[in-house]
């Protein structure tokens, strides 16, 4: 295995992280929109004032919550090579087992850690700058799996490519924990991930595999009712300035009053068509997967398009709050290789529809990529490129 050390973790003053660790909780509950030094200070059973004085601003205890989540993950990193000892996990084929292990972690006892990464790095997707340490973070968890993985190229390679996967399947495993069929999905792609080479695989493998993507149309069904009544009139238009607010600065962002502000209408208008939050979130919503149904088939290029990314990962964090937005997240989860699998299949090298697990994974891994990419203001990569470097 790499021997590469891994850093050891640095302390602060109890009060300090009893403050970050609150935020952690703060963001993990109400994500990072509904962060401030009041609802921490609440938190905490503390004062403004205090976590002013000891840390600072809003922004300087973002960068402290980062600062605490790279210190979790070094310990993450020592706790996983101890747990793995000295097994090559090629193999003994136990790496798969660990990949879904790693995500269903991050569904329990590791859960406030991940949903605090998702909500920085989509923080950091729409303000690079405010997070250049983010970068240290995705270094952190690909570090993990280079540790467990033997050091060589193909260590090298899988470690990027696991890392990239999970970045994008962790918040599905979060808020899907309870759906069967999804985590059967899950391990079905991840295990098509990590076969390697074009030789023909038994159909009967893809076959269960599209047989579980079928089988979560039903929970789905609410994101893909075509006779759902779409919004016409003055509601359709201000449901499109609702859009291109959540393209633009996130779903945290909506309000009756920006929402008034973006539509040049007024507050009350607003709030007569969709008189509660979570009416102007799910038609905000509504709208951009609209926006995205239409666009999907036009190229592989759309999967370096930031608001698809940034949507399906909001999307799914909606879901943890409000379950009307479950469907969505399943069905961007589920559909996840649909309108591109035949690109994919050719860049593998692999007949198409022969192996439809390994192309979903090799999408999510792309998409894991373009989150990374937008978090830390990097160039975007050609599709067939990155895939080269995942095989």
């Amino acid at each position: 295995m790499n021997s590469q050390s891994i850093p050891r973790t640095r302390t602060k003053p109890p009060e300090i992280e009893s403050v970050v660790d609150a935020a952690r909780c703060v963001i993990a509950a109400r994500g990072v929109a509904g962060m401030s030094l009041r609802t921490v200070a609440e938190a905490a059973d503390t004062s403004v004032g205090s976590i002013s004085y000891r840390i600072g601003d809003r922004a300087a205890l973002i960068t402290a919550v980062l600062d605490r989540e790279i210190e979790l993950m070094a310990e993450a990193r020592a706790q996983w090579r101890e747990r793995v000892g000295e097994v090559d996990v090629l193999a003994s084929s136990i790496l798969p087992d660990l990949v879904c292990e790693w995500l269903d972690q991050g569904a329990g006892p590791r859960r406030t850690s991940a949903i605090v990464a998702c909500e920085l790095a989509l923080l950091a997707s729409r303000e690079p700058q405010a997070l250049p340490a983010i970068v240290t973070l995705f270094e952190q968890a690909e570090a993990l799996w280079r540790d467990l993985l033997p050091g060589s190229a193909r260590g090298e390679t899988l470690a990027r490519l696991i890392a990239r996967y999970c970045l994008d399947e962790q918040v599905f495993s979060i808020v899907l924990s309870d759906e069967t069929d999804y985590r059967l999905l899950r391990h079905s792609t991840v295990r098509g991930m990590l076969r390697s080479g074009s030789g023909a695989i038994d159909p009967s493998f893809t076959q269960w595999h599209m047989a579980l993507v079928d089988r979560l149309a039903v929970p789905a069904a609410a994101a893909l009712d075509e006779k759902a009544i779409v919004p016409q009139g003055t509601k359709a238009a201000i449901a499109e300035h609702i859009a291109d607010i959540i393209v633009q600065q996130g779903v945290g962002a909506l309000s009756h009053r920006t929402v008034a502000q973006a539509a040049g209408a007024a507050t009350s208008s607003v709030a007569h068509h969709f008189p509660s939050h979570r009416d102007i979130l799910f038609a905000g919503v509504e709208a951009v997967y609209r926006r995205l149904r239409s666009q999907i088939h036009a190229s592989s290029a759309r999967l370096g398009n930031g608001d698809i990314i940034r949507l399906t990962h909001e999307c799914a964090l909606a879901a943890l709050a409000d379950t009307a937005f479950r469907p969505f997240a399943i069905d961007m989860r589920r559909r996840r290789a649909e309108n591109v699998h035949h690109l994919y299949a050719q860049w593998l090298g692999i007949p198409e529809n022969s192996d439809r697990a390994r192309v979903q994974a090799m999408v999510i891994a792309s998409i894991g990529d373009g989150l990374r990419t937008l978090a830390t203001d990097a160039e975007w990569a050609d599709m067939r490129e990155l895939i080269g470097t995942f095989t």
